[in-house]
């Protein structure tokens, strides 16, 4: 019985530590980017896809590539829904503040703006 709770605990430990993830943007943690308090996300479904591309603008420049949300080895990152996104975004520490649509190129796009947590200074 020890041997099946003890293999169960290290199976959830497992998942909660995958779906810790860091956001990679163009190559960087966004969490070790420095002067960027505020960022916008676009999340996009293509084309008879079933998960969301999520792509992140802190100032860095406008190409899709600079842009997509990836793990460490740049490999895309795909999401079920908005709300999955959110909420990776509130664990990295950022907190939702406004939405807005954009119109580009006849297509309609939700963005997100999200702004850094200032976290309370420890005395």
């Amino acid at each position: 019985m020890k041997k099946i709770m003890l293999a169960l605990c290290f199976w959830l430990l497992g998942i909660v530590f995958a779906k810790a993830q860091t956001i990679y943007v163009n190559g960087q943690s966004l969490n070790a980017i420095r002067n960027v308090n505020y960022i916008t996300i676009k999340a996009e479904k293509a084309w008879l896809a079933t998960k969301l591309s999520v792509f992140l603008d802190y100032g860095q420049g406008n190409s899709p590539r600079e842009q997509e949300v990836t793990d460490a080895n740049r490999k895309p990152l795909f999401f079920n829904s908005k709300v999955e996104i959110f909420n990776l975004m509130d664990r990295q520490g950022w907190e939702l503040v406004d939405t807005y649509e954009e119109i580009k190129e006849g297509k309609t796009f939700i963005l997100h703006i999200f702004k850094r947590k200032i976290l309370p200074r420890v005395k």
